[in-house]
């Protein structure tokens, strides 16, 4: 059940319901068991009464309209005819004398309608009969007047005509004080709606229909405030408040590691589901995404001839990269290198950062083969002070002092294949200082 939250007036609420009770949509299965008979009544003797050609160029046939039995809660076709008569024009069909049909239309039966028999009866205008009823509307909106288009006319009826008001669609922007952009959704009299297509049996009394009017809202789907999204993070579209419309799915918005799995209303607060039906209220709304993390299988892929290695992890937690349990003849396993071309030794964590939608998580084995420079990780041909001073800038500042790949693994040199250290630094002081003859250095514990 939607739970939007909206603001309908009362005359609004009990119109629907008077409407519904008259045009309802087909329904299969009834209520209740008990029969009612439809009987057609033509008001009029049938011998004062012509069968018309129909607009399929065939002619009216009496036997269409013979009674037949239903149940509540059915539907039933009113058959095609017209019909003439000297003294009488034929206007349609009525079941309450207020609201009018006229051929091929359905009428639904109320589930709760319980009599026996329901009788459609035609509805006539007197040829000679010289009375007009006043059809007419006003447009007002908040007790301001709203400015009627030219092509909204009033008009006047004989009684017993059925008459179809005039339900095009009003736009009126930027209206009053508020600056409100409004559109017209049907009529009211005040006591009952009346939906698109609905039509009534002209009577005596005048009628004054006033135009239902909607506001505009701006719709607007935020993915939030939150990194990784690939491509736009929101957008808006117009909507008429009281309107039912889907909710956007949940490909929408796009979040590198995360998958879109509601939406959080600005009005109610509430969390719905993408493409969930819901009512728009009379405000503007915002629908900002709820983001779920993904699982992965991170795969490692070991490379000469090793075998990957999968490790499961969910994004923006850490996993341990590692060991790839294989060797290469004369080669040192640096470590995994990732797509951003970062290198992880073996048993250091790596953060699931999330993948684009459609992708994996891939980290390449990075295997180095001699002769190594060890400790030099400026990768200037040289080992001096200057390269403990680049190992201690890429521990501080990775982001600004990062080593390439290969002045990583020059850089390993102490205890190679731990990944860069402070103690690689520190080895390379002990050489700058004669208190180790060469490196690597390799310290147990």
């Amino acid at each position: 059940m939607n739970r939007v939250m909206k603001k309908t007036t009362a005359v609004l609420s009990a119109a629907v319901m008077t409407v519904c009770g008259a045009f309802g949509s087909f329904t299969a299965t009834a209520a209740e068991s008990n029969e009612i008979e439809v009987v057609f009544d033509f008001v009029l003797d049938k011998s004062l009464i012509e069968p018309d050609y129909r607009k399929d160029g065939e002619l009216t046939d009496f036997n269409d309209f013979a009674s037949f039995k239903t149940a509540p809660g059915e539907s039933f076709f009113i058959p095609n005819g017209l019909f003439d008569s000297e003294t009488h024009g034929f206007s349609g069909w009525t079941v309450d004398g207020f609201y009018g049909y006229t051929g091929g239309e359905t009428y639904r039966i109320p589930e709760d309608f319980a009599e026996d028999k329901i009788v459609v009866k035609a509805v006539w205008f007197d040829y000679k009969d010289e009375r007009l009823t006043e059809m007419s509307y006003k447009l007002e909106y908040n007790g301001l007047e709203v400015e009627r288009p030219e092509w909204l006319k009033d008009t006047r009826c004989t009684p017993g005509m059925i008459f179809e008001p005039n339900y095009t669609t009003i736009k009126v922007d930027n209206f009053g004080p508020d600056g409100y952009n409004l559109t017209s959704s049907g009529l009211t009299d005040g006591e009952r709606v009346y939906k698109f297509g609905t039509r009534i049996v002209v009577g005596e009394e005048p009628m004054t229909f006033y135009p239902i009017w909607l506001k505009e809202i701006d719709l607007t789907y935020t993915a939030g405030d939150v990194d990784r999204i690939n491509g736009n993070s929101t957008v808006t579209f117009q909507r008429l408040e009281s309107g039912r419309d889907e909710l956007a799915g949940n490909d929408r918005f796009s979040r590198s590691g995360f998958n879109l799995v509601g939406w959080t209303s600005s009005v109610d607060g509430l969390v719905y589901k993408p493409g969930e039906t819901v009512t728009f209220p009379g405000v503007d709304i915002t629908f900002t995404a709820v983001w779920e993390p993904k699982n992965y299988n991170v795969v490692f892929k070991t490379g000469n001839g090793g075998t990957n290695i999968k490790v499961p992890g969910v994004t923006d937690t850490t996993i341990i990269c590692p060991d790839p349990e294989y060797t290469v003849a004369d080669a040192i396993f640096v470590g995994w290198k990732d797509s951003e071309g970062d290198i992880y030794p073996v048993g250091s964590e790596y953060l699931i950062k999330g993948a684009i939608p459609g992708s994996g998580i891939t980290l390449s084995g990075v295997w180095a083969d001699p002769p190594y420079n060890y400790g030099d990780a400026n990768c200037d041909t040289v080992v001096t002070i200057a390269d403990a001073t680049a190992i201690f800038q890429a521990i501080g500042n990775p982001d600004k002092y990062s080593l390439s790949v290969q002045g990583e693994i020059n850089g390993d040199c102490c205890n190679p294949g731990d990944g860069i250290t402070a103690a690689d630094a520190i080895a390379i002081q002990k050489l700058d200082a004669k208190l180790i003859e060469t490196l690597p250095e390799f310290i147990e514990g």
